[in-house]
Formats: C-alpha cells, structure tokens, sequence
C-alpha cells in the first residue's frame, strides 16, 4: 500500500473506529500504521475463532447447571418458591427479563425456552458460594460427570468466570492482542473438557486459536 492511500485510509479508520481505539494498536505497533492495521484486523480474527469454544462452552455449561437445579428443584425449577427465594437480586432479575423475551417472541414460556434464553452471565453467577448448600455439594458430581479428582464448584466458578470475561470482551470488540492468548485457550478447552471431554475433543481440530497466534503482526 502507497503512502498516500495508506494516509488515507489511516484518517478515514481514525473517524469509523475512533481515534482513541485506534491508539492503541497504533502504540502497541510502535506507532507503525501499517503493522496497526494488520494488528486490528488480527484482533478480530482471533476473536471470531474464540467463537466456537467459548459457544461450546455456554452451551455445555447452561446444560449442566440446568440438569442440577432440575435435579433439587424440579424440571420448573425457575417457577420453583425454594429456588426463587435463594437467588440474589440479579439473577431474580435475569429471569424476568428471560421470560419477557420469550413472551415477546411468542414462544411458549416453557424450561427449554428459558434455559437457551438466560445469558451466560447468570449460569456463571449460579457458581457463586452461596449456591454452595442447597445446590453444589449434592449435585456438582452428578451435573459435571467429568470434573477430575481434586477440582470442584470454585474451579468452576474460576474457570467459566475467566471465559464469560473473555466472550464478553470480544463480543463488545474490545482489544485482546495483550492478553496471554494461548492461556486463555487453555483455560476454555479445559473446561469445556471438564463439561464434556467428547466434545472438547470434536471441536478442538476445528479451531483456529492456536494457528492465528502464530501469525500475529
């Protein structure tokens, strides 16, 4: 790219992208515009192949919570007065707004509705201690059939807080280039290998995490 076009295009990125945003990879390149460009793009290309194992993850994780709170609270168990008069303000909160939305929708207000509805948020925060009692210490065995020996719910709540933070990052464009990618995989694909070792194993050839980190700018 000339240096005219390149001037160009770096002014016109400076007004869709913001200045401020665009700083910082311009900083990390060493103020090299051109190594800036290269790096935002791969920015977003190793976000996008986060996709498929943070999504296999959410999906694993929503599951296996689901499947214990069936367990202690019945297949309802978000219509259940035990379980509601356990749960903080917040997820209270997270399924009113999941139930709204499937009203809104027209889908009938039924379990499955609500479990693919709820955000990985509240499945993360449905980890936290406090659910230790009444939740964790009859089911985290029978919900997570392959957490190993020695591991338990604060491995859990640690580990998939880590990768909501990380889908939460990406999903709002934010820069991830500084962070330790390759652990960052490490941490999701284990546990998604502690949610379901069968489909860590199916989907780890298909992710381009590892191949991309070996072409950053």
């Amino acid at each position: 790219m000339d240096n005219i076009r390149k001037q160009t295009l770096v002014e016109a990125l400076k007004v869709s992208i913001s200045s401020d945003r665009l700083a910082t990879y311009l900083k990390a390149a060493g103020f090299d515009e051109d190594r800036a460009l290269r790096l935002y793009l791969w920015n977003a290309s190793i976000g996008e192949a986060f996709h498929l194992p943070i999504q296999a993850v959410e999906v694993g994780l929503r599951n296996c919570i689901n499947f214990a709170l069936c367990a202690e609270f019945g297949f309802d168990w978000w219509r259940n007065s035990s379980f509601l008069s356990q749960v903080d303000r917040e997820r209270g909160l997270d399924i009113s707004t999941a139930e709204r939305r499937i009203k809104n929708r027209g889908h009938p207000l039924v379990t499955s509705q609500i479990v693919a509805t709820l955000s990985f948020g509240f499945w993360v925060g449905m980890l936290q201690p406090r659910f230790n009692p009444a939740i964790w210490s009859k089911h985290v065995r029978t919900a997570f059939l392959y957490l190993p020996d020695g591991k338990g719910r604060s491995d859990l709540a640690q580990s998939a807080k880590r990768a909501a933070d990380l889908r939460n990052r990406i999903w709002h464009h934010e820069p991830i280039f500084k962070e330790n990618i390759s652990d960052e995989f490490r941490n999701v694909m284990e546990l998604l290998a502690w949610i379901c070792p069968e489909k860590a194993a199916w989907v780890r050839p298909h992710c381009r995490v590892l191949s991309l980190l070996r072409q950053k700018p």
